[in-house]
């Protein structure tokens, strides 16, 4: 495990964008084997399709010994899981230049996605349906919650000076389990920055709540995982950068095939833990 900080003297923006452009050492690809063996051991350990739709993370994995498999749940909407997706387009919005402020890009995704809601045709339980039933208070608390995220965003990086080599906001990869398609493994992270477009290295930026901790290393180890499995043309990502903006800490993962490893141990054991769980409720 390689972990690297920002340099101390430097302004916070520009001392964590340099962490993240730091150039990369030769790249490295993806082990053929620690693919097939991970798909392999994921399908035959974790709790079969009967259970429903399995989607590891971050959070599952260091929960597992926890979390009880009963009937699916559906999902519900609240101001806290609504503030990423709508802080990171309004976001996206001020750097593109058709907004003026992060609240300003946050209303104006929240009018689009009210706009798609109540189209012919809207599914059902949509963000945008949602929001248009949602008490003023609700709503309220759904421009702070995703404002707050925009603005975290803003200001972490020199965004003029990543320029086209940023992208903020693109689709987390999930990577379904060859052979056991509902076990998916999701990698969360904020933002890619391109760091050497013929050799195809990149940077992940990874933006989250609260302080770094015990399950720091796990979680940045997953979301490199993640995207080397979702990217197998391309080389395994050459950093992951974690950034806490409540405690405005920052530290970068610099990933070698050992740290994809260790999240792939993580991700059978989570899944050996689920399938035991579940084994010790049918039982009792």
């Amino acid at each position: 495990m390689n972990l690297r900080h920002p340099a101390p003297m430097a302004p916070k923006a520009q001392a964590l964008t340099d962490l993240l452009v730091n150039p990369a050492p030769t790249p490295e690809n993806l082990d053929g084997g620690l693919h097939r063996t991970l798909a392999s051991r994921l399908a035959a350990a974790a709790p079969g399709r009967a259970h429903g739709p399995l989607k590891f993370d971050a959070w599952l994995v260091q929960t597992a010994s926890n979390v009880h498999l009963g009937a699916p749940r559906s999902f519900q909407w609240t101001p806290r899981n609504s503030r990423r997706l709508l802080g990171v387009a309004g976001a996206r919005r001020v750097l593109a230049g058709t907004s003026s402020s992060p609240l300003a890009g946050v209303r104006a995704e929240i009018d689009e996605a009210v706009t798609r809601g109540s189209s012919i045709g809207a599914r059902p339980g949509s963000l945008g349906t949602w929001i248009a039933e949602a008490p003023r208070g609700v709503l309220g608390a759904i421009v702070a919650e995703a404002g707050s995220h925009a603005t975290d965003l803003l200001v972490a990086l020199r965004w003029e000076q990543l320029g086209p080599k940023a992208v903020l906001g693109a689709a987390d990869p999930i990577w379904a389990v060859p052979g056991a398609p509902w076990i998916s493994v999701r990698g969360r992270r904020d933002a890619v920055v391109q760091l050497d477009p013929e050799a195809r290295t990149r940077a992940l930026l990874c933006v989250r709540a609260g302080k770094p901790g015990q399950g720091t290393y796990d979680d940045l180890s997953l979301v490199a995982l993640t995207d080397a499995l979702t990217q197998r043309e391309s080389p395994i990502p050459t950093r992951v950068v974690g950034h806490w903006p409540s405690c405005g800490r920052s530290l970068s993962l610099e990933v070698a095939p050992e740290d994809l490893r260790h999240a792939a141990r993580l991700l059978v054991g989570a899944a050996e833990k689920l399938r035991q769980g579940r084994d010790e409720q049918q039982a009792a």
